[in-house]
């Protein structure tokens, strides 16, 4: 999915979750204070710090909607990881204000009983929390968005810290002293234990962690599959505000033409980002089949130098200025050498001179098998 369209989409979800939000906290506050229950002014105060929490997603959204440029080449992305780390350390410092109080009011010797009233407004907290949940992770997913993974499961915790609002309440009304607070503080610890959560996923994403292993796995799969493949060398993945990012190594026939091999890297490329809608970004890397290592390539001569001492072994070679041209296959520690000349070399008038080219380049010592190949 585009960006524009990513950028859309999270905008629209995120502007309806701070409106229940907003809504939400007003109604938790004042009728957590009319009510004197702890626990739900808790949660309301919870849910307003997600109203702000709401504002750092559209802001990170925002910024990380805008193109690649010369500074940024691979893109923003990095803003919404960033953003998703500020909202997991909002939640535990969310969560051990609320735990302070709450354990604050337990130590207290008087307790009010909260009104029944406040059950309402407990029940309506779950019902909205959980309905925001839902809608947000299933958006999330349709464009692979881990900014708003993040606020889908912000909103989970609230819903589930206003279940325990809602039994700590009822257990008080129904006579059990401390309730009340002791839910506060309960509801405390879950906030504090998903910020955790969702801090250490970004954090490992900042630290270009691999994508989850069954997605990795298919991938894998896909790549050796293809018939021109003939190994897979390696595979490496990261991912970046919620993205794919892919590099891979593949062995091929080491005599295929440069032409044939980036068809084949860039038809897998393709496939991979069609198959895998998460991935936006392949690289793949080709190599030929035989090749173990790469030490011994930078031991070998390049392709300038090559031709300037077969234009020296074949000075006296009379054909020589008549080859069409000349392809080198860097294999087995040798460059093997592909001679294409003209078709009407190819008779027995000239067969003599065609064995002094190939004789004169085989005294070269890196030079390895010589072919001759006749084009018209």
């Amino acid at each position: 999915m585009k960006s524009e369209q990513r950028n859309i989409v999270t905008k629209k979800v995120t502007l309806i979750g701070a409106l229940v939000n907003a809504l939400l906290a007003s109604l938790q506050i004042v009728f957590g204070l009319l009510g004197h229950s702890q626990a739900l002014l808790a949660d309301g105060i919870h849910t307003l710090s997600d109203l702000g929490s709401d504002f750092i997603v559209l802001m990170a959204t925002s910024q990380s909607a805008k193109a690649a440029d010369t500074e940024h080449p691979y893109g923003h992305g990095r803003i919404e990881t960033l953003a998703s780390v500020l909202l997991g350390l909002i939640l535990i410092g969310v969560g051990v204000g609320v735990g302070f109080r709450g354990i604050s009011n337990i130590m207290t010797p008087d307790h009010v009983v909260p009104s029944a009233f406040t059950l309402v407004f407990a029940i309506v907290s779950v019902l909205s929390k959980e309905s925001l949940y839902r809608y947000t992770l299933k958006a999330s997913k349709r464009i692979h968005s881990t900014l708003l993974e993040t606020n889908a499961w912000h909103h989970r915790s609230d819903a589930l810290s206003s279940i325990v609002v809602l039994c700590g309440i009822s257990a008080q009304i129904l006579g059990v002293p401390y309730m009340d607070s002791l839910a506060a503080a309960i509801i405390a610890l879950m906030i504090s234990f998903m910020g955790y959560k969702l801090a250490r996923k970004a954090f490992d994403e900042l630290i270009d962690t691999s994508l989850d292993h069954e997605l990795v796995t298919k991938i894998q799969h896909t790549i050796e599959q293809n018939d021109c493949v003939n190994a897979l060398h390696s595979l490496r993945t990261r991912s970046m505000g919620g993205q794919g990012y892919l590099d891979a190594e593949i062995r091929v026939n080491p005599r295929l033409t440069v032409s044939e091999a980036h068809h084949i890297a860039f038809s897998l490329e393709q496939q991979i980002k069609t198959e895998f809608p998460r991935i936006i970004d392949v690289g793949i890397h080709v190599d030929p089949l035989t090749e173990v290592g790469h030490d011994w390539v930078t031991d070998l001569p390049s392709r300038h130098e090559i031709l300037d001492q077969l234009i020296r072994q074949w000075a006296r070679v009379e054909c020589s200025a008549r080859i069409k041209s000349i392809q080198l296959h860097y294999l087995n520690n040798l460059v093997e050498i592909d001679l294409i000349l003209p078709l009407t070399l190819a008779n027995s008038n000239y067969q003599q001179k065609i064995d002094e080219l190939i004789a004169e380049a085989a005294k070269i010592k890196y030079v390895g098998q010589i072919n001759v190949y006749f084009l018209r």
